[in-house]
């Protein structure tokens, strides 16, 4: 049983990164953020030539990275993952009554498919961001002490990918403009992560993982949305003192 166990941990890691990695390289839209829509909105932004582009939506920035910080950030979290995997399939440490990998394999799989839904059917696909946060979470604190930098990562990048999803839904019936739509995203997202990382403890790689993506979404969107750098700072402010917190 526990042979299966890793082996399905490893599928389901195998199965997210690909699944990542498609989509991150399907073609990527201006760097530019609006709030009319999810993924693939209906949203362009006209230049002086006349020719369309489609412009980046605030989750979209995490899973289509438009810079190289935001790369960095994918592909640091598919390298943890992985070397996690192969880890546990060659020496596993996730043992007792509770084990991490029923959550995690969750949030991976279900990591793995809510971005293909956005375009098709957006309440399940925020629903799947938040089964994705909820378990990654889950997974992340029953981990702690295993001496696994992965689950917590992937916790603290599920949170501000399912919180920038959430807000970016809410956002669009009540016609928030982009900063309005940044900050309900931010700012709940460093507040949940903020409260999180009490609980994990000494598992740097959560908040590591927010700082990085917030730090990432400002240097998005500073030049097209200055408030949404500000609040990405704000939020980047307060995980940086649980941060200290956790370390010492």
């Amino acid at each position: 049983m526990a042979r299966t166990a890793d082996i399905f941990y490893l599928g389901s890691v195998t199965i997210f990164v690909a699944s990542g990695l498609s989509l991150a390289t399907l073609g990527r839209p201006a760097v530019q953020i609006v709030t009319p829509d999810l993924f693939q909105g209906p949203s362009y932004d006209l230049f002086g030539n006349g020719i369309a582009v489609p412009m980046a939506t605030l989750p979209q920035l995490y899973v289509q990275p438009q810079n190289l910080l935001m790369w960095a950030l994918l592909i640091v979290l598919w390298g943890l993952l992985l070397l996690d995997g192969v880890g546990q399939y060659l020496d596993p440490s996730d043992h007792g009554p509770h084990p991490a990998w029923h959550p995690l394999s969750l949030a991976l799989m279900g990591g793995a498919a809510w971005p293909w839904l956005a375009g098709l059917h957006k309440p399940l696909a925020t629903l799947g961001a938040l089964l994705m946060l909820a378990a990654a979470l889950s997974g992340a604190i029953r981990a702690r002490g295993q001496r696994r930098p992965a689950p917590a990562f992937l916790a603290g990048w599920s949170v501000a990918l399912g919180t920038a999803t959430v807000a970016t839904l809410i956002g669009v019936p009540l016609s928030l403009t982009t900063p309005q739509t940044a900050i309900l995203a931010i700012l709940p997202g460093a507040v949940i992560g903020m409260i999180a990382q009490e609980r994990l403890e000494r598992s740097l790689g959560f908040s590591l993982a927010i700082i990085w993506a917030f730090c990432a979404v400002a240097i998005s969107t500073m030049g097209s949305s200055p408030g949404v750098a500000l609040a990405a700072i704000i939020g980047i402010s307060g995980m940086g003192v649980v941060l200290v917190r956790a370390a010492t």
